[in-house]
């Protein structure tokens, strides 16, 4: 064999060994990228798949927030109403023809039970019952002296009685008794706005 075809043989050898590194290079690099895609894609999914996820929470906490939100506003509503109707029921109260004997009872139990000498505290509306009121005080108990004044503590009616001799205070107001009765009355209010709201009414 010369040295021409050893020289051409090496270089076919070379040319096939070339080849074959390129071609398996070519693969091997094919191979990593096919592995580099699926990576990326299976990073892409689970990156959607966790931000559809915050989203969804994101929307939830929205909602829930948006409910309470409603909640309350339809909450402070319903109080707003039912102050607006306590005020307006309790005001009227003194129209009604059985306060003038609610009142004028409230301050004969007030005056029976002080120790001494009472001062009355009145709506400045009520002032005009005074003859009303000593007149019914003197049926009780004439002993004691009456001091009947306005008071704009008294706002929707009734009666403040201070015991001049001890200090203690009668409190007949309807204020007072609007207080101890509120959640009771309130709970009826909410009851019927919800049975009007649900159409029970």
């Amino acid at each position: 064999m010369d040295n021409t075809t050893l020289e051409n043989s090496i270089r076919e050898e070379a040319s096939r060994a070339i080849a074959a590194i390129r071609e398996k290079e070519a693969l091997e690099t094919r191979q990593m990228d096919e592995v580099f895609s699926r990576e990326m894609e299976n990073f892409r999914k689970q990156v959607e798949a966790e931000t559809e996820i915050h989203i969804r929470q994101e929307i939830s906490k929205l909602e829930n927030k948006a409910l309470l939100e409603r909640k309350k506003i339809k909450l402070q509503s319903a109080e707003r109403f039912i102050n607006r109707i306590v005020d307006e029921v309790m005001k009227n109260i003194r129209y009604d023809p059985q306060y003038v004997k609610f009142l004028l009872k409230a301050i004969c139990d007030g005056v029976k039970t002080a120790a001494a000498d009472v001062d009355i505290r009145l709506h400045n509306e009520d002032i005009a019952l005074k003859k009303d009121i000593f007149a019914a005080i003197a049926a009780v108990d004439g002993s004691k002296n009456v001091f009947v004044t306005e008071d704009p503590k008294v706002q929707w009616g009734g009666c403040l009685i201070r015991d001049k001799e001890t200090g203690r205070i009668f409190n007949h107001t309807l204020e007072r008794i609007y207080f101890r009765k509120s959640l009771l009355i309130r709970q009826h209010v909410m009851s019927l706005l919800t049975d009007a709201e649900s159409g029970r009414r």
